[in-house]
């Protein structure tokens, strides 16, 4: 949905106030997308007289960019209002990890932005230097202290995810707050002055006890849950045998590629994941 961020744009006054006269809006309320009722659902813009009856009535409106037609899309978050609807809004606000589920990119990764950078400017309120209260700029990209101006800007935690090949096998685990059945691959957030190679010899080695070579970095992906930038290697396990981390998992296994091209009595993760992307490309 979104060509071209803008950020040019952030800054100008004049080209924020044409380009609200005229927004699709995607409305986020208490952390829930707008989607239609279709399996599997599909994202919903709001547009002219609900657009800027959503702008006007919500909090904390983002320039998010222009879409492939020219235009301009904004967030907005309506968290405060206990009835949508009563703005005119049709659809149903659901929680992203369920309705991205099976999602075609194009239409996850517009609400997956929305999502995350609303949440930003709804939890970034106090200045961390001094304590100050914040005020929004750059269009909801930046927030400036009324006491000692420091400037705050939304952040991104960066993650490694990694499938561990061995021969004709792959290594998926359980963490305990799985879904029944579900398996996935190794994760893990990036230390202070950790290289990202360094964080998979890191994670691997701490969760199940291998060593690994060959490192192939596959793609990456924003992941608003609530702020992560996951970045998907594979890679090949060294000599020995698993010894889980039992504190960080619950369970893993070696699975064949006929297990995983056809699914009995356990699954990975859906298409809205970066590991469903690693197995599939490992599956060839």
């Amino acid at each position: 949905m979104i060509v071209d961020r803008k950020a040019e744009l952030r800054k100008d006054q004049a080209a924020l106030t044409e380009a609200r006269a005229r927004a699709r809006v995607l409305p986020i309320w208490r952390n829930r997308s707008l989607v239609t009722g279709d399996r599997p659902p599909k994202p919903i813009a709001l547009e002219g007289a609900a657009a800027r009856a959503a702008l006007d009535a919500g909090e904390h409106p983002v320039f998010l960019g222009v879409d492939g037609s020219g235009a301009p899309v904004f967030a907005v978050d309506l968290s405060a209002i206990d009835d949508p609807s009563s703005l005119g809004i049709e659809g149903r606000f659901q929680d992203l990890r369920m309705a991205g589920a099976f999602m075609a990119t194009p239409d996850f990764e517009p609400l997956a932005y929305a999502r995350g950078i609303t949440r930003w400017n709804r939890k970034t309120n106090h200045c961390a230097e001094c304590g100050g209260a914040l005020t929004t700029e750059d269009a909801g990209f930046a927030k400036i202290c009324s006491q000692c101006e420091t400037r705050t800007f939304p952040r991104t935690d960066p993650a490694v995810m990694v499938l561990v090949v061995r021969e004709d096998r792959a290594l998926l685990a359980r963490q305990h707050g799985f879904p029944k059945g579900m398996y996935s691959a190794l994760a893990g957030f990036v230390e202070p002055g950790e290289s990202l190679e360094q964080c998979v010899h890191r994670e691997v080695g701490e969760e199940v006890g291998l060593s690994v070579r060959r490192l192939r970095y596959h793609d990456s992906q924003g992941w608003p849950f609530p702020r992560s930038l996951m970045i998907g290697y594979l890679a090949e396990a060294g000599p020995g045998d698993v010894v889980l981390e039992e504190e960080e998992l619950e369970e893993a296994r070696w699975f064949s590629k006929d297990e995983l091209r056809s699914p009995k009595g356990f699954f990975y993760p859906p298409p809205m994941s970066l590991a469903h992307h690693l197995v599939k490309s490992w599956l060839g």
